[in-house]
């Protein structure tokens, strides 16, 4: 059986990342989302592609990468990423899985991203956020957690912990 383009069938955005951040493959999901064609991506800093960033997603988002983090803990590894991206406001799961060789080194990243905006409801219109606690003004006025605007409009639940990176970093 012929593998080339089996990724192309996951309906998820997926893009496979080396040490470098370059992508190295993605499927039309993913392209489509950027409204890119596959030979515009491949070989691309994925922050570049994926966001039109200049430097790592962890440097303007002051959040940490997933794709980092998986290299570094050779863990699969989820983050929740909140920005506003060409005038619309962008949550999007993204969700870093190494792939490990038998040796035990990781050469690649498999990235996949879900977009929760329309999930929210961030398509009918601007919310607004606080610039410094990121705080969401819910339709009432109030300010509420992000987590807890999630919560209420996906029914699902947080926890909180501390990533190793904000650990090393922070205490």
């Amino acid at each position: 059986m012929d593998h080339t383009g089996l990724i192309d069938h996951i309906q998820t955005a997926v893009a496979v990342v080396d040490k470098d951040m370059c992508i190295v493959d993605a499927n039309h999901a993913y392209t489509h989302r950027l409204h890119k064609e596959v030979k515009d991506v491949i070989g691309q800093k994925c922050f570049r592609a994926a966001y039109n960033f200049k430097e790592l997603c962890s440097e303007c988002l002051s959040s940490p990468c997933p794709i980092e983090t998986s290299f570094k803990t050779k863990q699969k590894t989820s983050k929740i990423h909140h920005f506003v991206l060409e005038g619309r406001a962008v949550v999007e799961e993204i969700t870093s899985t190494p792939v490990i060789e038998e040796d035990g080194t990781i050469d690649y990243v498999i990235e996949e991203f879900r977009d929760l905006s329309e999930l929210l409801g961030l398509n009918k219109g601007i919310i607004t956020t606080c610039s410094y606690c990121k705080k969401i003004r819910d339709v009432d006025g109030k300010w509420v957690p992000f987590e807890k605007y999630l919560q209420k409009h996906t029914g699902a639940y947080f926890s909180h912990g501390i990533c190793q990176e904000c650990f090393d970093h922070k205490l």
